[in-house]
Order: C-alpha cells, then structure tokens, then sequence
C-alpha cells in the first residue's frame, strides 16, 4: 500500500479545521497582524495570501520554503519555522475531511443589495456632513491658541486645547463627508500636536510622546507630510530635555526624510538634530545641520520675525539662530553664541516672547562663563534679567538653562555675583506655577 505523502501545512490546516480559502485566508491575515505587532513591522499587518499560493502549499507544497514575509506570518501562524511546515509527512488526514476548494475556485453567488436600499444608504452619507461652521470654529481655536501660547503657556491653555481635542474625536467617530474627514483628522491631529508640546514645556515626557505619537498617526493617516514631521521634531525635543540625545536625534533624522527640501525640515535639523548632535559631541554633524537650516531658510518662504516656538509654520530665521545658539553653547563656542545673540537681538527683544527672551539671555550668560576670560559677573547679571523675563509662565526648557548656568557658575560658588543669582533661581522656583515644571535640587 502506497503512504501519500502531503505537506505538514495541509495537515495542520486540516486538525484546525481551516479546509477552504476564505478560511485559511481569514487565519492567515490575523497572524499577520500578530506578526506585525510582535515583530515591530507594520508592513506585515497588511500581508495577504494569494489563491495560487494557498493551492501551492496545501496540494504541492513547496521544494524551498518562503523566506520573505509570508515566512514570517506562517511562522506566527502555526508556531514552526517554514521548513517544517512544507516538509511532507504521511497524510492522517481523518476520512470524509477534504480542502474541497483547494485547486479550483469556487463559483460565487450573485446576489445585489435591493436598489431602493442602495439610494436610500447613498442619500444618507451625503447628507452626513459636519458644518463648515465647527471646522472653520476649530481652525480659528487652534490658531488662537498658538497666538496666546508664549503669554499664557501650558498652564493656562492645556484645559482648553483638552476640550476642543475630546470635540474632534467625538465628530471623528460619526459619520462625515471623505473631504471633511480629512480635514478632521488634520485639525485633530494639530490638537494633539498642541498638547504634545504644551507636555514638553510641561516637564511631562510620557504624555508628550503619546500626544506626539497621535498627531504623527493622524497626519499619516490622511497624507499629511508637513504634521508629520511637526509631530516627529515635537517627540524629539521631548527626548532631548529628558536628556535622550541620540533618540531625538533619530526622530530628527526620521522627519527631515519624510520631504529633505521642506520648510519643515529646518525645525528639525536646527531644534532637532544640531542640538541633540552638540550635546553628543558630534560637532562636524551639528555644523552641518545648522549650515543646512540655513540653507533651506534662504531656499523657502519663511515667516519674518520671530515666530510662536508653538506654531505649525517653518521656524522664521531668528527662531532658527535661536536654536542654533544653543547647540553652540553645548560645543563650547562662545564666539558663534555672542555672534547670533547679536543678530537677532533687536527682533528678540521687540518680541512678545518673554520665554524668547530668557532663553537667548540665559544661553549668553552660559557663554560668558565658558569664554576663555570669563565674566562671571556679567553672566550672573543675564541670567537674572533672564529669570524675570521667564517668570510670568514658567517651562521646563527655562528651568532647565537657569539650573545649568548656575551648575556651571560651580568653580566661582563663593562670588556674590553667584550668590544673588542662586537666590534668585530659588525665588523662581518657588513660584506655585513653577513648582508644577521643576523638580531635583538646585
């Protein structure tokens, strides 16, 4: 008697009952979304398995075992590595069981919807449409809010960007025309954006990158490239003042190459990757970040002035020098510090920014301690005034340069220039607002 040898994969089908396609394609695209999810691959969760390669496996087998995703998703969907699957056993499959559509398709019926159905569901979705009035309402609330961002910060705006957010989800979830749909996942998407940043200055990291994570998901979802690479520069400048210089640089780096030529892109290499590149010590990569934010600043519109450290616009050049302060001060150059301070002065301080302010002047102070003759009474001097230009609303990022200024002011501990300054850090913090963003001792 001749023993019918099949492949172990027809066998296993048959014990867990999976004897057509529709079956076995059903099982196959949930192990492909366990696959994806357990692999940290999102391409898998869309893997599908053809008809002719379902016939294959189960009547044929296979002499080479799958090696690209398919192996993956069979690995996950049987529990053994491919190899096992398609090598062929003796067939026990019990009598009266058969993959009766295994090797020829199975004629579908023709059935239709009832047409007056049909009209009637088509009249109901074009009817479901959310007024113009509440989208244009949302774009004004969000606009509002990043004007009054640097005056009230997030202590007084957070509540209210919660509440316009929880208003998009809740018309997310009902019907709506595909055109309006898109704008709002956008507008949602720019809410959550908001909140991310508002974590940020907020000294809360894990709420910023979920926010973060929901505006970049949102802005993928609808092909929004510019909010993607908003919400990725947002997640970076929450690694880099939770001191995780590589990681935000990497969310940099993912940003800038979503579109390189972007206005985007100069938030990302100057407030991005430059300065996370300059506290690593990468001095080569943080100059050639700056020289390429300067770059696409002189290649795209840009706003003037010095805009909302908030806002959804490419950076103005002043926001970028601004930045590109910082990542010298990390790389020990005074002079480069000095020599944007300079440049940018007469718009920093005709700003309404007072956090603008404190953190030009506290990254000048710093510089007068690192140069080779320092000032020490000069940088205790800046950073007071900086203190009280930064006190109204207090963030994290403000908090965080008034510490280290006063960290670095270590080898002149028992000046009174650095004394008064100490005192003043103290008085800063002390502030029921402040206390809310700061923590760790002096």
């Amino acid at each position: 008697m001749t023993i019918r040898k099949v492949p172990r994969i027809r066998q296993l089908a048959a014990e867990a009952g999976w004897n057509s396609f529709e079956k076995f394609s059903t099982h196959y695209a949930l192990a492909a979304k366990r696959a994806a999810a357990q692999e940290g691959n999102r391409r898998l969760a869309s893997e599908t398995v053809p008809r002719r390669s379902y016939d294959r496996w189960i009547n044929v087998g296979l002499k080479t075992a799958p090696r690209d995703a398919a192996a993956l998703v069979l690995t996950h969907m049987f529990g053994m590595p491919p190899e096992r699957l398609f090598a062929l056993v003796e067939d026990t499959t019990p009598a009266g069981f058969d993959f009766a559509d295994a090797g020829h398709a199975q004629a579908p019926g023709l059935e239709f919807d009832d047409p007056l159905d049909v009209i009637s569901q088509a009249r109901d979705l074009a009817a479901s449409s959310v007024p113009e009035t509440v989208l244009e309402t949302s774009r004004s609330a969000i606009a509002s809010i990043v004007a009054r961002y640097e005056t009230f910060g997030p202590q007084h705006l957070a509540g209210e960007v919660r509440i316009l957010r929880q208003m998009l989800h809740s018309l997310l979830r009902g019907p709506s025309a595909p055109p309006q749909r898109m704008e709002l996942f956008r507008l949602t998407g720019q809410a959550a954006g908001l909140l991310g940043y508002m974590a940020v200055n907020a000294g809360q990291p894990d709420a910023s990158r979920a926010y973060s994570t929901e505006a970049e998901l949102l802005a993928a979802a609808v092909g929004d490239t510019e909010l993607r690479m908003w919400a990725l520069g947002t997640q970076s400048l929450a690694l880099y003042y939770h001191g995780r210089y590589r990681e935000a640089d990497d969310a940099a780096s993912a940003g800038v190459a979503l579109a390189p030529d972007n206005g985007q892109a100069i938030r990302l290499l100057v407030n991005g990757r430059s300065r996370a590149l300059a506290r690593m010590g990468r001095a080569a990569e943080a100059e050639a970040a700056i020289g390429r934010a300067l770059e696409l600043s002189d290649r795209c519109t840009v706003p003037d002035g010095l805009t909302s450290c908030i806002s959804f616009e490419p950076y103005s050049l002043a926001r970028t020098l601004a930045n590109a302060i910082t990542a010298h001060l990390s790389l020990g150059r005074p002079a480069a510090v000095f020599g944007y301070a300079r440049q940018i002065s007469p718009l920093v301080g005709q700003s309404q920014s007072d956090w603008s302010r404190a953190l030009v002047g506290l990254d000048v102070a710093t510089a007068h301690l690192v140069d080779d003759s320092p000032d020490v009474e000069q940088a205790m001097h800046l950073g007071t005034r900086a203190l009280k230009a930064g006190s109204s609303t207090p963030i994290t990022s403000v908090w965080k340069r008034a510490r280290e200024l006063y960290q670095q002011a270590e080898p002149w501990r028992g000046d009174k220039a650095v004394g008064d300054y100490a005192e003043e850090l103290h008085q800063w913090r002390s502030r029921p607002l402040a206390g809310q963003i700061t923590g760790g001792a002096l």
